[in-house]
């Protein structure tokens, strides 16, 4: 018996470090992206001037999450190259639904994102470690956090999206970091939750791929919310610093 536990506790290692490789290399890939299409001006004028290019990214986005997540065990059963070409349309339509670059985000912005988002990542993992003994911050079952995670994705998407097209910056920064914050809750019970017994399913091999592929999914949301809410945080400080002007020239 104390050797099919130790068995079972390998098991779930292998299957948490295999996530968190998963988790990573997504989204380092996706970082990467975000601060490529950051130097086109081009494609920052266009995504600001078409604003329903960025609705129909963010429906393709969720219909792509939702048929994904749903049909993942019969997925498992195809071909490798059908499982490469599913995960990797699954991965690039949600990292372009809200890749729309932000108007003034300085590189500084895009850098400290990226050290924040996984300093979060480390914390989650300690914390995970810490809540799994005393069996508090975890999630019922498998099913909510899935449920939960796409949830929380398409909150934050569908908020920076909205959040990204406001005129004034004394709105648009604190709802933001609400849903900044949202996220940051989140991810860290998402951590303690992937630490239960009977989280992973032992039989599915890749199962880890898919709670990799959901994991990623409110790391880098939470990595764009902290890029759109430090640009929308430098908007609204520039606006209390630049002096008012005439009330004919605000008409004009």
């Amino acid at each position: 018996m104390p050797r099919e536990t130790e068995n079972e506790g390998s098991t779930k290692h292998r299957f948490l470090c295999k996530t968190y490789f998963v988790t990573v290399l997504m989204l380092l890939v996706g970082q990467a992206q975000v601060i490529l299409a950051m130097q086109f001006e081009a494609l920052k004028k266009f995504l600001r001037d078409y604003y329903y290019v960025s609705l129909m990214q963010f429906f393709i986005s969720f219909i792509s999450i939702q048929l994904y997540v749903f049909f993942y065990h019969i997925l498992e059963q195809k071909a490798l190259w059908v499982r490469i070409v599913c995960g990797l349309w699954t991965f690039e339509s949600n990292t372009i639904s809200i890749m729309k670059p932000a108007k003034k985000a300085p590189n500084e912005c895009l850098g400290l994102s990226w050290i924040m988002t996984f300093v979060i990542m480390g914390l989650s993992i300690c914390y995970g470690n810490l809540a799994v003994p005393h069996k508090r911050g975890l999630f019922l079952t498998r099913h909510n956090v899935i449920r939960w995670s796409e949830r929380i994705f398409v909150l934050t998407s569908f908020g920076i999206i909205v959040c990204s097209e406001m005129k004034r910056a004394s709105i648009e920064f604190p709802t933001l970091f609400i849903y900044t914050m949202v996220s940051n809750v989140f991810v860290v019970i998402f951590a303690a939750s992937m630490r239960k017994p009977d989280f992973y399913h032992d039989e599915s091999p890749g199962d880890f791929i898919l709670i990799g592929q959901l994991y990623y999914l409110n790391f880098y949301a939470l990595y764009m919310g902290y890029v759109w809410t430090m640009a929308a945080g430098l908007d609204w400080y520039q606006d209390l610093k630049r002096p008012k002007e005439p009330a004919v020239t605000e008409e004009e």
